[in-house]
């Protein structure tokens, strides 16, 4: 943080939200130094959900994908027909919410 300083970064009031340390202002970007990544402050509550549903809806994607990846494992292991239809029933449940989180990223674009 010294060495941003030094070279002429501005330290923000404003905390990362993922980590909570200081975002810095470098060119016309704002960072989060720890995350190593770029930051999006927004001030209107409108403004602020049609930024943060992006980001908060690749979250969802990836966890969706994750719930479907255990739920295919515990397909191929299992060897009782009703808990395989029950896990084919999840899985179908997730990959159905899978679908409804895409088309909703998609209306973000």
């Amino acid at each position: 943080m010294a060495e941003l300083l030094k070279s002429g970064a501005t330290m923000l009031s404003e905390l990362c939200p993922a980590c909570g340390n200081p975002l810095f202002r470098i060119k016309d970007e704002i960072l989060c130094v720890k995350c190593n990544k770029p930051v999006v402050i927004v001030k209107a509550t409108e403004s602020e959900i049609k930024a943060l549903a992006p980001m908060i809806l690749a979250g969802v994607e990836q966890t969706i994908l994750s719930k479907i990846r255990e739920v295919d494992f515990m397909i191929k292991e299992e060897k009782d027909l009703n808990k395989m239809v029950q896990l084919g029933s999840v899985l179908s449940g997730w990959l159905t919410a899978l679908e409804k989180v895409k088309r909703l990223r998609e209306s973000f674009k």
